[in-house]
C-alpha cells in the first residue's frame, strides 16, 4: 500500500479502508487508531516514525482496526486536530510538517493527518529522545545501525558514499571465478568498442570489479567471486516457508541458505521459489485450460534480482550480518533487502517512465554484462524491473504487489491467490462470449455488475503501470463489444449493457454463471435463508461464511429478480435487506 496524498473525501477514505481490510492490517504508510475518547498516548511515536520514513505517512483517527476497520468516530475533531499539531510541534524534534482534516463518515467524525517526511539531512526525528521508524504496522526504536544508515542517507544529498567500490580486505584477484570473468569480458567488449581495445585486467578495473592495484572491490567479489561469503558472510540469501501458528511449535520449513556469486544467488533463489509454489488453472485466449505457476515467475525474478543488485553494501548491513531474506506464507511471497531507495522515490519507480537510480553503480554496471547458467540476463539495465513486477502480476489477475521503503530496508510483497475467483471467471467468460479480457476490463465488468462506484483514475492507480491512453482504449473496447454503456468523456461509473438471457434469471446486470438455475445464483438460497425477516449485508456475511463479494453479488441478483427489497442506500452501513413475498412463492 502506498499513500502519497492526503485523504480528504469520503470516497477516498472508503477506498483506503477497503484496501486495509483486504490486507488485514495497517501498513508502514498508514496507521489507524480509535481515539474515540481523546488522543491516544502513543501518537507521538507514530508521528516521529512517519517523519523518518522516505515518504511520510497517513494517520487516521476514529477507525477501529480490531473492528474490521469500521468507523467509530472521535468526539471532538477540532480538539484532535489541534492536539496533533501541538504534539508534532512541541514533542517531535525536528518538527515535521503535518496536514489535518476532518471528514463526516455516516454521521461520525474521522480525523486524517498526513505527516510529511523530513529532509534526509534533517533526519532522524526523535520523540522524547528516541528515534522511531515504521516496521510492518507498528513503530520501533531505531538501533545504532539503523540510525547510522539514516544519517548516511542524508550525506548522499551532498557526498555520495560508494560502498560497492571499497576494496575487500584480505581478498585477491585469485578469488574470482574465471568462467564468470570470461563471460563478463565477452559481453562487455561485445557491447562497447572502447572496452574491446582493452586487455582483461583493464576491463575489470574500468568496470569497478578491481581497484587500481588489482584488489577485488565489494562489487567485484560479490558479482564474480568463487565464494564471496567467505570474506563477506552477509552476502547470502536466506529462504524459508513460514508456517501458521497452530500450536505445533514449528515456525518454518524448507529453510535454505544460498551462497556463491550474484548469478548463482539469483538462480538458486528463483529455483527455490518455483519449487515451493503451487500451480493454477488458467483459461487461455483459445478457451483451453493451462497449468501455470500461481505467481508469474518474471515478477518473482525481478523482485529477487532487484534485491540482489540494489541491496545496501555499507558497514551498517554487511558489517552486522544483514542478508536478503525471502519468506513465503500462505498469503504472499516477501523479499526483503537491507537498505532503502537512493535518488528515486517509490512513486517514481512505480510509474511507467522507468525511473532508475542505482544504489550500487559499479555493481549495477557489472550485472548488466552477467548471465545466469541458463544464459538469462541478471538485469536489463533499463530501470523497468518494478514496472515488470506490477505489470506481470496485473496480467495474472493478482492483487497489486506492495512495495515498502523504510529507508533501512526495502520489501516487495507479491500476493498469492487470484483476485478473481472461479465463479467470477465463469461469469466473465459468459458475459464476454469468450473474448479475452484484460485485468482492467475484468474489474470494470465486475464492479459494474456489483453496482460499485469507481473512477478511471482510481483504476489506473490500482493497476499501474497503465497509461491514460491504454485505460481509455480498454474501456472503449468494452463499449464497442456492447458489454458496458458509458460516456467515456465523463468521469462517472459505467453500467452494464442489456443482454439477451433466459427468462426467469433476472436482468442482464446480474446474469448468472452457467448452470445456475436460481435467480440469485448458487449463493442465492443460503443468502435468502440467512436474511430471515431482514438483515444487513454484514450479518448475512457472518451467518453464511461467504465472502463480501459473493454476498454483494447474490444480493444484487436477488434484487434484480424482485426477491429482495433494500431499505437504505447501496454500500451504506445499516442498510437492511428483506425478502419479498415473491421469494416465498
Amino acid at each position: 500500500m502506498y499513500v502519497c496524498h492526503m485523504v480528504s473525501t469520503r470516497e477516498e477514505l472508503e477506498a483506503l479502508l477497503a484496501e486495509l481490510r483486504a490486507h488485514r492490517g495497517d501498513s508502514t504508510s498508514v496507521e489507524v487508531k480509535q481515539a474515540r475518547h481523546g488522543m491516544p498516548e502513543d501518537i507521538g511515536t507514530t508521528l516521529c516514525a512517519f517523519a523518518n520514513m522516505p515518504d511520510g505517512g497517513l494517520l487516521i483517527l476514529g477507525v477501529s482496526e480490531t473492528g474490521g476497520f469500521s468507523t467509530t468516530g472521535v468526539e471532538d475533531p477540532a480538539a484532535i486536530e489541534a492536539g496533533l499539531a501541538t504534539i508534532a510541534r512541541q514533542t517531535v524534534k525536528p518538527a515535521p510538517y503535518i496536514e489535518t482534516d476532518s471528514l463526516d463518515h455516516d454521521g461520525l467524525w474521522v480525523v486524517t493527518c498526513r505527516v510529511a517526511p523530513l529532509a534526509p539531512s534533517a533526519k532522524p526525528a526523535t520523540y522524547r529522545g528516541d528515534a522511531y521508524l515504521r516496521q510492518a504496522d507498528g513503530d520501533y526504536v531505531m538501533g545504532p545501525a539503523d540510525l547510522h544508515m539514516i544519517e548516511v542517507a542524508g550525506l548522499h544529498d551532498r557526498e555520495r558514499l560508494d560502498y560497492d567500490s571499497a576494496v575487500v580486505s584480505g581478498s585477491a584477484r585469485a578469488d574470482f571465478d574465471e568462467e564468470l570473468v570470461d563471460s563478463l569480458i565477452h559481453h562487455a567488449q561485445r557491447t562497447s568498442p572502447r572496452l574491446r581495445q582493452m586487455d582483461r585486467e583493464t576491463v575489470l578495473r574500468q568496470l569497478g570489479a578491481v581497484s587500481e592495484s588489482g584488489t577485488p572491490t565489494t562489487a567485484g567479489l560479490y558479482a564474480l567471486g568463487n565464494y564471496p561469503q567467505g570474506l563477506l558472510p552477509a552476502l547470502r540469501v536466506t529462504a524459508a516457508v513460514q508456517l501458521p501458528r497452530d500450536g505445533s511449535g514449528a515456525r518454518t520449513q524448507n529453510l535454505q541458505v544460498f551462497d556463491g556469486p550474484l548469478p548463482d544467488l539469483l538462480s538458486s533463489a528463483l529455483q527455490w521459489v518455483s519449487a515451493n509454489l503451487s500451480t493454477r488453472q488458467v483459461y487461455g485466449a483459445d478457451g483451453n485450460l493451462r497449468s501455470l505457476p500461481e505467481l508469474p515467475l518474471q515478477a518473482v525474478r525481478e523482485a529477487i534480482a532487484n534485491a540482489l543488485v540494489h541491496r545496501d553494501l555499507g558497514p551498517d548491513t554487511l558489517g552486522v550480518g544483514r542478508s536478503i531474506d525471502i519468506r513465503m506464507t500462505a498469503g504472499a511471497l516477501t523479499v526483503t533487502s537491507p537498505g532503502g531507495l537512493r535518488g528515486v522515490t517509490l512513486r517514481q519507480i512505480m510509474g511507467s517512465s522507468h525511473a532508475r537510480a542505482a544504489v550500487n553503480q559499479r555493481l549495477y554496471a557489472i550485472a548488466q554484462f552477467l548471465r545466469t547458467a541458463d544464459g538469462a540476463n541478471i538485469i536489463e539495465g533499463e530501470g523497468g524491473g518494478v514496472t515488470e513486477i506490477l505489470r506481470s502480476t496485473v496480467e495474472a489477475d493478482l492483487r497489486r504487489p506492495r512495495l515498502i521503503d523504510t529507508g533501512v530496508t526495502f520489501t516487495t510483497i507479491i500476493w498469492r491467490g487470484a483476485i478473481v475467483d472461479a465463479d467470477d471467471e465463469r461469469w466473465l467468460r459468459e458475459r464476454a462470449e469468450g473474448r479475452p479480457l484484460t485485468h482492467l476490463q475484468k474489474q470494470v465488468l465486475l464492479r459494474a455488475r456489483d453496482r460499485k462506484s469507481w473512477r478511471v483514475e482510481d483504476l489506473r492507480a490500482e493497476f499501474s503501470p497503465l497509461s491514460q491512453q491504454e485505460a481509455d482504449e480498454q474501456l472503449a473496447q468494452l463499449v464497442r463489444w456492447g458489454l458496458i454503456t458509458a460516456d467515456l468523456s465523463d468521469d462517472v461509473p459505467v453500467s452494464m449493457a442489456p443482454v439477451a438471457r433466459p427468462s426467469g434469471t433476472g436482468r442482464a446486470g446480474g446474469s448468472a454463471a452457467p448452470g445456475r438455475d436460481h435467480p440469485g445464483g448458487k449463493n442465492g438460497p443460503p443468502v435468502l435463508t440467512a436474511m430471515g425477516d431482514g438483515a444487513t449485508a454484514a450479518q448475512v456475511i457472518e451467518r453464511t461464511g461467504l465472502t463480501p463479494r459473493q454476498v454483494t453479488y447474490a444480493l444484487s441478483k436477488l434484487q434484480d429478480a424482485g426477491l429482495v427489497a433494500m431499505s437504505g442506500g447501496q454500500g451504506k452501513r445499516g442498510t437492511i435487506y428483506t425478502p419479498t413475498p415473491t421469494s416465498r412463492d
